[in-house]
């Protein structure tokens, strides 16, 4: 596995393409690990803006992060131009 295999991980369900949408905000990624980095900054700090190793709002915990994580099936889809493709 080379470093662009990691930036640019895709997963599938029944052959169709799958992605991953935060229930906090709706932001929707095809990499699950670039997901759950943005959910992190959904979770709680400190007050000086630190997270706390070994407190509840620790990273990593998986089971909140997967609490936080809706997982969709592209089902359907339709060709556009690239110029109606905007950067996030």
């Amino acid at each position: 596995m080379v470093l662009t295999d990691l930036l640019h991980e895709q997963y599938e369900a029944d052959g169709q393409l799958v992605l991953f949408r935060c229930t906090e905000c709706g932001l929707t990624s095809l990499s699950l690990g670039s997901l759950h980095g943005h959910i992190e900054r959904h979770r709680g700090y400190t007050r000086f803006k630190i997270q706390v190793p070994f407190t509840r709002t620790a990273m990593a915990d998986m089971d909140e992060l997967m609490d936080r994580t809706e997982v969709l099936r592209v089902e359907e889809t339709s060709a556009i131009d690239l110029e109606d493709v905007e950067a996030l």
